[in-house]
């Protein structure tokens, strides 16, 4: 807007300086600024463009043979000095067929000739209207009447130079501002960069630095069990050892003794197993703990284990409920069917947890094999619910793996554990819920990834 503004003032100061020279208005001159107003606007949205250097070429040809186009001279040199350079229009075009995909050497080589000359001369031809209103100007000077008319001729000659002088100014500051906008651009790029390489390496520094805290908060936990928890075991069973032989003894005031060191002792190793199973219970890796559940089976199995966690943190007693619930579900898998495909999905909402453990079993591969051969003529129907109840029902009979355990272990927690078929599987849901600490511990966990 501003490039138009300055246009608008060339062209006017042109057109009140040739109504001073003619003294009226006449078709050519509004033709010619017309023109100049086209050139003035195509010039500022398409610079580059054939059509502004048509226009231009237009206006200067029809100023050297019109005189009254001089007046819009001005305009033509400030959209001719705005005219990128010849070397810069070749790089655009290269660029433009690079881009294209084009990357060989540029051909039509006789098109960049043209168009360098077409750019070169829509950028100076404006001086040959220039020099003829000055050679007009000298013809006039011979004649005292007309010295007014060619001192606003001599003026309008340099009014042209100058606007040519703002164009190249104009432009230059265009280049400029976007070589500007192109540092910024880099730079934010590059801040944006940084930026995410810093948050990568904070996670990972977080990272490394909770795996230290669990390893050394496990090892102490470890340390206490094997050296202080055994001594006072030992302490334990010295003083019980002393009361017996006290009492035996007759000597009731040291069997009272042993008795209090006993008891103290006993106070003792019931604060160190607390602390113990508090360090265990803060050193535990929930993820880390899922992941060695979900993929700890024999190498030899043929089962494939898809894991989807959405959880980060838990409690520890849930980690323990969900990672037994797991390795139990996929034992069962394998040993209760011929699933190929297991896939364990581990959910955080607001109010619960949740575990969904689901195979595409649709036979075993125990005893009742040889049943599903004699009833593959029967409908699929009943043939589906004797496969059911048959797995149900080998699957609770199983010793120490089965479901009633996966259903113990969640009602321990106040939640709810559902096996059973499912579509062309079986699926073992285990849900439960969070207390108050629990969710506001989960939602900061969120909160902070």
């Amino acid at each position: 807007m501003r490039r138009l503004l300055l246009q608008a003032i060339f062209l006017t100061f042109g057109l009140i300086a040739n109504l001073y020279i003619v003294g009226d208005v006449s078709a050519e001159l509004v033709c010619g600024a017309l023109l100049a107003i086209c050139c003035a606007a195509v010039g500022e949205y398409a610079r580059s463009s054939a059509w502004t250097i048509a226009i231009l070429l237009m206006l200067d040809c029809g100023a050297c043979f019109t005189p009254s186009w001089c007046a819009m001279m001005p305009v033509a040199a400030y959209n001719a000095a705005m005219l990128p350079a010849v070397s810069q229009n070749v790089e655009q075009h290269r660029a433009g067929r690079n881009h294209a995909g084009l990357r060989s050497q540029l051909p039509n080589m006789p098109q960049y000739d043209a168009m360098q000359i077409t750019t070169v001369i829509a950028r100076w031809v404006w001086i040959i209207p220039v020099v003829a209103t000055l050679v007009r100007c000298r013809n006039a000077g011979a004649h005292a009447d007309d010295m007014g008319a060619a001192l606003i001729a001599v003026l309008l000659a340099l009014h042209v130079v100058l606007g040519f002088m703002v164009g190249l100014l104009c432009a230059r500051n265009v280049t400029l501002t976007r070589q500007n906008r192109r540092l910024q651009d880099s730079k934010r790029d590059q801040i944006r960069r940084l930026r995410s390489q810093l948050a990568e390496s904070e996670e990972d520094r977080a990272a490394s630095v909770r795996v230290a805290t669990l390893a050394e908060r496990t090892r102490i936990a470890r340390e206490i069990h094997d050296n202080v928890g055994h001594m006072l075991t030992r302490a334990i069973m010295q003083s019980e050892a002393a009361q017996v032989v006290a009492q035996v003894s007759g000597q009731e005031q040291a069997a009272q003794g042993f008795a209090q060191i006993h008891d103290t002792v006993g106070e003792a190793m019931t604060l160190v197993r607390g602390a113990v199973h508090d360090l265990k219970d803060e050193g535990t890796d929930f993820v880390a703990q899922i992941e060695a559940s979900a993929h700890g089976l024999d190498d030899s199995s043929t089962v494939n284990v898809t894991l989807s966690n959405g959880i980060d943190a838990a409690p520890a007693a849930v980690s323990r409920c969900f990672a037994t619930t797991i390795r139990e579900a996929l034992n069962n898998t394998i040993r209760h069917s011929m699933a190929r495909n297991v896939d364990i999905t581990l959910r955080d909402f607001p109010a619960l947890w949740q575990l969904r453990i689901q195979d595409d079993g649709a036979l075993w591969n125990d005893g009742s094999q040889g049943n599903i051969n004699g009833m593959m003529g029967e409908s699929s129907a009943r043939f589906r619910q004797f496969h059911d109840a048959a797995r149900t029902a080998t699957m609770r009979d199983a010793s120490g793996i089965g479901l009633a355990d996966i259903e113990e272990r969640a009602r321990a927690l106040g939640g709810t554990a559902v096996c059973g078929p499912y579509h062309e599987g079986w699926r073992v849901f285990v849900s439960i819920p969070k207390t108050d600490d629990d969710a506001a511990a989960s939602a900061t966990t969120k909160e902070n990834v």
